[in-house]
């Protein structure tokens, strides 16, 4: 299996405590998520926890998506590290990085890892399709972190 990686940051106002505990709740998502993304159950804790589970039931483009997630690394405030117990991809890392620009800036970067199954037609497809839905979700969800903490009041 061929392991495709795709990688985004983004600049948020806000320290980077605030947004690291913002990104460890998965509930968090419904805030975020892009229009094609419907969240309809979330099951987590508040806080991570290495090794703790979390579950979401959602569907985008009209399919349904049932995913298990484990918590995979915590270092709290510059580290999350989530990845697929079950998910659509045979494989799944989700490293969230945190690096303080200033007391009130944070650098937040994604790094997705992901396999796909049906040998060289399922990296065909993933260096294509799946690359675009990546990029479109990670921009939508980059810039409705951004929006989220600007305009949150202080």
């Amino acid at each position: 299996m061929k392991i495709c990686i795709y990688e985004k940051s983004v600049e948020i106002d806000a320290s980077i405590e605030t947004v690291f505990a913002f990104h460890e709740n998965p509930e968090n998502l419904r805030k975020i998520s892009p229009a094609s993304l419907k969240v309809k159950k979330i099951i987590a804790d508040a806080h991570a926890v290495p090794g703790g589970t979390f579950e979401l039931q959602a569907s985008q483009f009209g399919l349904p998506i049932h995913w298990i997630g484990r918590w995979e690394v915590v270092d709290a405030p510059q580290l999350l590290v989530d990845v697929g117990v079950r998910c659509p991809f045979p494989f799944f890392r989700h490293t969230h990085r945190f690096d303080a620009i200033s007391s009130e800036v944070t650098r937040m970067t994604d790094r997705v890892e992901y396999g796909l199954p049906l040998g060289w037609i399922g990296w065909l497809a993933g260096i294509t399709g799946g690359r675009i839905v990546l990029a479109s979700m990670f921009a939508a969800r980059h810039l409705a972190t951004r929006a989220y903490f600007s305009n949150r009041c202080s």
